[in-house]
């Protein structure tokens, strides 16, 4: 299927369409997509979700991965509150405070998003709420409407 100016839409989730457009590079990684288009449903907006256990604790002080998989667990469980899934996730928004273990984090993110991945952005910044935390994670996800 081909949307205007020829950019080809691909995907299984009737609530988004995968954008690919002409002249543009292609993604640097195969979790994210450059572009999605909502078509159905409402959305709901993923606070930042960092490595903190159901008390509040931080996970994995000092391992990258393990924060990771802390903070994507944690968006989650907000998913399956929501009655989503990781197909339903439009947009992701990753800030690190290192990349040092990006290989990780991106096996990770591939896992999660195998296919028609969201719109991604990652930011390295200075820091985050509390010291001890090494990534925070966003999420824009399209929740109701047809599955």
């Amino acid at each position: 299927m081909t949307g205007d100016g020829g950019a080809a839409i691909s995907g299984m989730n009737p609530r988004k369409s995968i954008i690919d457009v002409p002249g543009t590079p292609p993604p640097f990684r195969p979790y994210y997509s450059n572009a999605v288009r909502v078509s159905a449903g409402d959305l709901l907006y993923v606070s930042g979700q960092v490595a903190w256990d159901d008390q509040g604790r931080v996970v994995g002080v000092g391992d990258g991965p393990a924060q990771a998989r802390q903070a994507f667990d944690n968006v989650g469980r907000v998913l399956v509150a929501h009655g989503a899934s990781w197909q339903d996730v439009l947009k992701v928004t990753v800030f690190v405070t290192e990349f040092e273990w990006f290989d990780e984090l991106s096996a990770l993110r591939e896992r999660l998003f195998p296919e028609h991945g969201p719109a991604s952005t990652i930011v390295r910044v200075a820091g985050l709420v509390q010291p001890e935390l090494l990534i925070e994670v966003e999420a824009v996800v399209a929740v109701g409407g047809p599955r």
